[in-house]
């Protein structure tokens, strides 16, 4: 379980780098500065930090107190994600993606007493 953790810590870097890099450089991203329709360029920054979070845990890995709050945070985003993305119904690769990283945090959630230290 801990080199799934890993994993998954890895492809939520990755994932939300992308995004975050696809939003703030997008049409509605940083160059709509002044226009008020930057909403994309905003969401584009919160996402740095949710991708952020696998480094802040990276050191705190096996953790149970870090790993619980880190997970809990993801699921909670990847989870939001995916039940938004599958009511705008427009986006399917990112409704898929948010499906299996959510499924993934849960599974990981439920199992970390086992792979995790105090």
């Amino acid at each position: 379980m801990k080199v799934l953790f890993i994993i998954m810590l890895v492809l939520n870097l990755l994932t939300e780098v992308m995004a975050a890099t696809a939003l703030i450089g997008g049409p509605e991203g940083i160059s709509a500065a002044g226009t008020g329709e930057m909403w994309s360029m905003h969401y584009g920054f919160a996402v740095l930090a949710i991708a952020s979070a696998s480094l802040w845990i990276w050191p705190y890995r096996t953790n149970i107190k870090a790993v619980t709050a880190v997970l809990g945070v993801l699921m909670t985003f990847h989870a939001g994600l995916f039940i938004s993305l599958t009511l705008a119904g427009d986006q399917a690769a990112g409704m898929i993606i948010h499906a299996f990283l959510a499924a993934l945090c849960i599974l990981l959630f439920t199992q970390r007493s086992k792979w995790c230290s105090e």
